[in-house]
């Protein structure tokens, strides 16, 4: 999109941000709603639904972004603010069933709902259910389309507002909240603005360099090759890291001076050379747009972030992990450039006008911390998450632990493939840090027998000194 096609239009159509149009063209090519982000809650305890959907249509008279539509104008999408903030809380009541046969109708409710599309340039945007298992225990689902939400904007923002906004509904007080101070479409002003000015050609310059040359990496030899036309939706495996390797695997970051992310990052990245038969390889990891202002803010922020390493057969691992310490500074440090206006700029795309990135990992920083709300304990239900890539490794730290989410597409990554790349990550993981002790080992043992060395060569020396007479 140009700077004139993405004027803001004075009827108050915005341009979509270079994110948005990422999602929007991918969902326009595949023809049906995939980009969902749903967050699913247990409830046990009094629930008031007339003050959960209370508090939720707050939420989405608050924030412009969840209020959004795109519609096509002259042939281009543009974002466009509904005034209503009606959002129906639907109630499905499994109480006549019998109790052992709740749960699985639940979670087929849950499938067939995240499977349920949403009418972009119609809108709304945004949806909400409820499903009771018993009187004293319910499921709540919100589901965004993710064009207007981020990890941050649910677990920062809309959760910790929640809490609020339901506690002021149940006791039949206003809203205690401030307005927002900033809503995303100043975000997307400020994007487009900044591609017209000075830093632009400078940090594309630093990707120029940087992925000069740059192949897509190949399929892994794990892949397998499903017939056309049998598009299945992706699938999650989590694996929890012992917590001895953990607690290793912070001690060597410290002591290596790199970011725990910074490790998971190089040990994955031997991992995939593992299948393949090159070294040049590219994956993607994401990267947040928000500054200060927009902390209050609900939207889609995010940015996908090329990382190129190589990664010769043998490598030692001290130096591919400081290899990826130096490219992860380089990227953090050059991330304003949006990567689809990057990908435009630099031709990345493979065959099928699909993006160069086929793996992306990623380390969840936004805890995910169920809502508090008044009078229910809250537990939080996996909800399986979209990702457009064959593979998505996310990283998460909580409570003390360590865990990994693979979302991975079957129909090239099956499950026996999905659970070996997780098993090959904990050995390479559990090998480097090995590695690394024993390196720092033999370090600490070479500096003592030096200091050994000169400190008996100081004694023979001073042997042979004649002494002064101070008498």
């Amino acid at each position: 999109m140009t700077s004139e096609e993405g004027e803001f239009r004075a009827s108050g159509d915005a341009p979509l941000s270079y994110a948005q149009q990422g999602v929007w063209f991918m969902e326009r090519r595949a023809g049906h709603t995939r980009h969902t982000d749903p967050v699913t809650f247990r409830l046990v305890g009094e629930l008031d639904a007339t003050a959960l959907r209370a508090g939720i249509e707050e939420l989405v008279a608050r924030h412009e972004a969840l209020r959004t539509f795109f519609p096509v104008v002259d042939g281009l999408p543009v974002q466009r603010v509904s005034p209503r903030a009606e959002v129906p809380l639907p109630l499905t009541d499994l109480t006549a069933l019998p109790a052992a046969e709740r749960e699985e109708a639940a979670a087929r409710f849950l499938a067939e709902d995240l499977r349920r599309p949403f009418d972009l340039a119609r809108g709304p945007v945004v949806r909400a259910a409820l499903v009771r298992l018993a009187p004293r225990e319910h499921i709540v689902r919100v589901t965004l389309h993710h064009m207007i939400s981020d990890a941050w904007s649910w677990w920062a923002v809309l959760l910790r507002e929640l809490e609020q906004l339901y506690a002021a509904r149940l006791h039949g007080r206003a809203s205690p909240l401030p307005p927002v101070p900033t809503q995303y479409r100043a975000f997307v002003r400020r994007q487009h603005d900044w591609l017209t000015g000075p830093a632009y050609p400078r940090q594309l310059a630093y990707w120029k360099q940087a992925l000069a040359n740059a192949t897509p990496l190949p399929p892994l030899a794990l892949a397998s090759t499903s017939p056309p036309g049998t598009e299945q939706p992706p699938r999650t495996r989590w694996s929890t890291f012992p917590q001895p390797l953990y607690d290793r695997l912070r001690l060597v970051a410290r002591r290596e001076h790199v970011t725990l992310f910074m490790l998971l990052l190089a040990a994955f990245t031997r991992v995939l050379r593992r299948y393949v038969d090159t070294d040049d390889i590219l994956v993607a990891t994401r990267g947040g747009y928000r500054r200060a202002e927009f902390e209050k803010a609900v939207g889609f922020f995010v940015n996908l972030l090329p990382v190129r390493t190589r990664v010769p057969a043998g490598v030692d691992f001290r130096e591919l992990l400081h290899q990826v310490r130096r490219n992860l500074i380089g990227v953090y440090a050059h991330r304003d450039v949006p990567f689809e206006r990057l990908t435009h700029d630099l031709g990345l795309w493979r065959p099928g006008f699909r993006p160069a990135i086929s793996v992306c990992v990623s380390f969840q920083t936004t805890p995910e911390v169920p809502p508090a709300l008044e009078g229910l304990d809250t537990t939080l239900i996996n909800h399986d998450p979209f990702s457009p890539y064959p593979l998505d490794l996310g990283f998460y730290e909580d409570a003390g632990a360590l865990s990994a989410l693979l979302v991975h597409h079957p129909g090239e990554y099956d499950d026996t493939a999905a659970a070996r790349l997780l098993d090959d990550l904990r050995r390479v993981l559990e090998e480097a840090c090995h590695e690394l002790e024993q390196d720092t080992s033999r370090q600490v043992t070479s500096r003592q027998d030096t200091s050994r060395q000169v400190t008996s060569h100081q004694d023979t020396s001073h042997q042979g000194t004649p002494q002064e007479d101070h008498t």
